[in-house]
């Protein structure tokens, strides 16, 4: 190999003097094969990223299909091996170094590089890089590279016998589910919810989750940048850290250039630095004057602002700038978004307010937990349905979403859709309700993995908090009677772990003069990140501090003392079933209601069952407890229609305490679904939405009215709420109108109005006896109210409905005579490309409530579309609903037999 080199170097110096290069990275995407590590059969892989259930699945089938969670469980209990050759690029002897890098690895792997073990992987969450010049062939001599993966299920359990064999234990075992699930979720540094739980399935997946690079390059390789916001009078101040690695043990020097074109007339040029090999960072600012930057705004605040930003550095070991040609150039280009944010946590009668403060602005959070776009990981970043869930929160004017720590660190491209969006990031790090056993090993794969991972992700504008657990601290708290004398071993570890080393690397994107973000944050639910001390919360759940996560399913949730008034709700929701469509798309030929109920009762993980969903439904709709399996589509419109009701009057009561910083977020669980099954998702995993996210695009919009019932003064009390940022204070005036129907005529029979004037970002609440409301001698239960805001144009701000009694207890609700026609595009028409969209017009005489349509042919309700409003009550003769397909390639054919429509009428009549 030295004379080798020696001939490179010859070579080099006979060389007339050129301009250094890009360093060269190059994946090995393509030509991968399968294999169980006992067997000679081999699978074509298609192409990295890739996982072993991916590859297999035309041979098996796909792991979410009826029954294939438990049937092919045995592919986890396998050893298998990812192979494949590749040659080293043209030119590459004439640089000194090649790493081999892998950005994800699921999760417990070997690998070796022509028959020499590289080094072991035990952290899915960590990228791993290894310098392997002096083990590559030159061509025409193949390299062979080959990934074991382990099982994950028999590392899970051999670590667990191992830590018992101490006399330790690492609680809970196994995950809260009635499904079929595994334990020792714990034992792995892996996508928690892969060992399954209480709205999932059991997926131990392993492979190669995200790409696996060569990099050729003379000296470093510019790895991340870091680039905090900060603000003065007269400039914004760019802090950037730009983060390095090499695998030299000698230092090195550095030129870097910023180009910024819309921010500076330059290029901005950091000259000569000499960094350690250590820990290689180079650190500097740069000033822009205020004037020339607009700022990003969360949604419904202003716009989104986005600036390019080009980092190109160069990297040499000796002083003398490099001329050679040699692979010397590093370049990363970000998208940089200026704002301030802060979490504002002053004390105040009852504790400690808890909001975040964006450009100077208080903004209440209102929005969504997410969860992995898919149950394999190799899927989660599939880009069409990433933009698909992120399109459709910001459509819903959500401005927060919630990266749930029993998931993943999500793509780059997911958080930079946040940035385009304007939704803040509240990011968990992927620990969540268990404990987690530390040894030297762990600890230093835990601590790389959060800087790692904050580095990639920390210079995004959408990245609100980096909260290191989700409902640890709780779970310890809760349970430590039952943990007896592990109880201060189990504590004593989860300080160090999180408040001791997890907070602490996290630092990596802090800065000693200011906090460009918040946090971060021990835990969630908390006391916040300013009250926490060296012990564990005594009540994490606390309304006058922090967050708190909400679930009362075992009360009636239109209730609305249930609802303490606690600071921010990170976690509240209430479940559904996907609509029929779905379930039938699993179950293909095979659809009959008895097929369809078992895989129904098959797909309930919830520990309590469906007793909570039926509950929910019992409590306010006119259905049968027992037996749903006889009235199937029965059963999820009305589980769809309650989880709707619920969610929103939770929403309600929550915006309705914006005042004084009582309550400012709340964040609904979940958005999506990683398979078809009842959850509290508002999206189901093929990407239908749900009744709750229509009715969420309205009781979230900036500009709302929001109608509560006082039983006690048999009152209604009407919050008006105006969300938005305007430079100039203004003061819009409106009208409020309510209308009062009896449910057996269309036409509303009284109107009463009152008048408000509202600055933005401001709240106004008003207060209407029930009873003045009513119309003459008819009770509340044949009523209902119409609520709409008008503004000085009487164009209609905001609407709401107020129903005065539980829905099953509605008295003369009509048959509304509802007719549907549909009016469409002309497939004559021979364009190449069509705009499938349909005018739905419907028709009633008489109050239609819940107005719920679905698509029952296969070939259309398994395409991509979208209703412009559902599950809607309806008090016009006459009412245009908007049905659009993304298909543009061929032409829709649409009848009004291919679209179901049910309301709740049907059921009380």
């Amino acid at each position: 190999m030295l004379k080798i080199i020696n001939f490179l170097c010859f070579i080099v110096l006979a060389l007339p003097q050129l301009d250094a290069r890009k360093v060269q990275v190059d994946e090995l995407s393509k030509g991968w094969t399968l294999r169980e590590a006992n067997s000679t059969k081999q699978f074509k892989v298609a192409k990295l990223p890739s996982g072993v259930y991916t590859a297999l699945k035309e041979e098996y089938g796909d792991l979410l299909g009826p029954g294939n969670d438990v049937e092919l469980r045995w592919i986890a209990n396998k050893t298998w091996i990812y192979s494949t050759t590749f040659d080293l690029a043209d030119e590459s002897g004439q640089d000194s170094l090649v790493n081999l890098t892998f950005h994800g690895i699921d999760t417990v792997a070997k690998i070796r590089l022509n028959g020499v073990l590289l080094g072991e992987t035990d952290n899915m969450f960590v990228r791993y890089s290894y310098s392997v010049g002096h083990l590559l062939h030159f061509i025409p001599k193949h390299n062979q590279l080959e990934i074991e993966l382990l099982s994950p299920l028999q590392e899970a359990n051999a670590r667990a016998k191992e830590l018992e064999q101490k006399g330790h234990s690492a609680p809970p075992s196994c995950p809260q589910s009635r499904g079929d699930v595994e334990c020792h979720r714990n034992m792995l540094r892996k996508m928690q919810m892969s060992f399954g739980g209480e709205w999932n399935p059991a997926a131990l997946s392993s492979g190669i989750w995200k790409p696996v690079t060569i990099e050729y390059y003379t000296v470093a390789i510019l790895r991340d940048v870091d680039v905090a916001i900060k603000r003065n009078d007269t400039h914004w101040t760019m802090d950037c850290r730009a983060f390095l690695k090499t695998p030299d043990a000698e230092n090195f020097y550095v030129q870097l250039v910023v180009y910024a074109s819309e921010l500076l007339d330059e290029p901005f040029i950091v000259g000569e630095k000499h960094l350690t090999y250590a820990s290689p960072t180079l650190e500097f600012q740069i000033h822009i004057p205020k004037d020339r930057v607009k700022l990003w705004w969360p949604n419904g605040y202003g716009k989104q602002q986005l600036y390019p930003v080009m980092f190109d550095l160069k990297s040499y070991r000796n002083q003398s700038v490099p001329r050679l040609n040699s692979r010397t150039d590093s370049q990363k280009l970000l998208h940089i978004g200026f704002r301030t944010i802060e979490l504002v946590e002053d004390k105040d009668e009852r504790g400690r307010t808890f909001y975040f403060r964006v450009n100077g602005h208080p903004i209440f959070m209102k929005g969504v937990n997410y969860v992995p776009a898919h149950t394999l990981p190799e899927l989660s970043a599939d880009t069409e349905k990433v933009k698909h869930l992120l399109k459709s929160a910001f459509d819903a004017n959500m401005n927060m979403i919630r990266v749930w720590g029993g998931g993943l660190y999500e793509s780059d491209y997911f958080y930079s859709l946040a940035d385009s969006y304007g939704l803040l990031v509240w990011q968990d790090m992927t620990f969540t309700k268990a404990t987690y056993p530390i040894d030297g090993k762990r600890m230093a794969s835990m601590r790389k993995e959060a800087v790692q991972n904050a580095q990639r992700i920390g210079y995004h504008a959408s990245l609100a908090l980096i909260v290191t657990n989700n409902e640890i601290e709780l779970y310890l708290v809760k349970n430590r009677t039952d943990f007896g004398t592990e109880a201060k071993r189990l504590e004593d570890e989860y300080k160090l772990l999180f408040m001791g080393n997890l907070c602490a690397e996290l630092d990596i994107i802090s800065r000693n003069d200011f906090s460009p973000r918040p946090g971060p944050m021990i835990s969630t639910p908390s006391l916040g990140v300013i009250e926490p001390g060296k012990e564990l919360a005594k009540d994490p759940q606390s309304p006058n501090y922090g967050d708190v996560h909400i679930y009362e399913d075992d009360r009636d949730a239109l209730a609305q003392n249930i609802y303490p008034p606690a600071r921010f709700v990170s976690e509240f929701g209430y479940a559904s079933l996907p609509m029929r469509s779905a379930w039938q798309r699993l179950l293909g030929e095979d659809t009959s209601d008895a097929s369809l109920a078992a895989l129904i009762r098959q797909r309930q993980h919830d520990p309590k069952g469906f007793i909570p969903l039926l509950r929910q439904i019992a409590y306010q709709l006119p259905f049968t407890l027992q037996n749903w399996e006889d009235n199937i589509d029965e059963f999820i419109y009305f589980s769809q229609v309650s989880q709707a009701i619920t969610t929103k009057l939770a929403m309600d009561v929550f915006r309705s305490r914006r005042r004084n910083y009582e309550t400012m977020g709340a964040l609904m669980w979940q958005l999506n679904d990683v398979w078809v099954a009842p959850t509290w998702s508002c999206i189901d995993f093929f990407g239908n939405y749900k009744i709750v996210y229509y009715w969420a695009k309205e009781f979230l919009a900036s500009t709302n009215i929001i109608v509560l019932y006082n039983d006690a003064r048999d009152q209604l009390n009407i919050t008006v709420t105006r969300e938005e940022y305007m430079e100039s204070p203004d003061v819009k005036l409106y009208n409020i109108f309510i209308n009062t129907f009896l449910w057996k005529d269309i036409f509303s029979k009284k109107a009463i109005a009152r008048a408000i004037g509202l600055r933005s970002s401001s709240i106004d609440q008003l207060v209407i006896p029930l009873e003045s409301v009513l119309y003459e001698h008819h009770s509340k239960q044949e009523i209902f109210l119409e609520i709409l805001l008008r503004d000085e144009d009487n164009r209609v701000v905001a609407k709401n409905y107020f129903y005065p009694v539980p829905i099953k207890d509605i008295v003369g609700l009509r048959d509304p005579e509802l007719t549907l026609e549909v009016v469409g595009v002309d497939c004559s028409n021979p364009n190449l490309n069509y705009a499938n969209s349909f005018s739905l017009r419907i028709t009633v005489k008489y109050p239609a409530l819940f107005v719920y349509l679905e698509l029952i042919d296969p070939e259309l309700a398994y395409q991509p579309h979208t209703f412009s409003m559902n599950g809607f009550t309806q008090t016009v003769p006459v009412q245009n609903i908007y049905l659009d397909f993304k298909n543009d390639s061929s032409c829709i054919r649409l009848s009004s037999e291919q679209i179901a429509v049910k309301t709740m009428n049907q059921y009380m009549i």
